[in-house]
């Protein structure tokens, strides 16, 4: 596993909120392995945004342009509906 996906993984499961460790952690730990390189370093500015930022988003499901301008962010959408 390489030394950029063992941070992801980490910083995805130690957000801060219970909520965000599960869904963002959850899509790490199952998808991380299959992204592109491109996805990955998508993935890793997503992890700045702030808890309440990604749960507006992720769960009250409130439109955030700054978010969804990426391609992954549209699979961690999907990978929620499965969760």
């Amino acid at each position: 596993m390489s030394d950029l996906i063992k941070k992801l993984i980490y910083r995805s499961n130690h957000r801060g909120t219970k909520e965000m460790d599960l869904l963002i952690g959850g899509f790490a730990n199952n998808n991380l392995q299959s992204l592109t390189l491109e996805e990955l370093k998508e993935f890793e500015i997503l992890l700045n945004f702030t808890d309440r930022e990604l749960s507006s988003w992720l769960v009250d499901d409130k439109k955030n342009f700054d978010i969804e301008k990426f391609s992954v962010s549209k699979k961690i959408k999907e990978f929620k509906l499965k969760f």
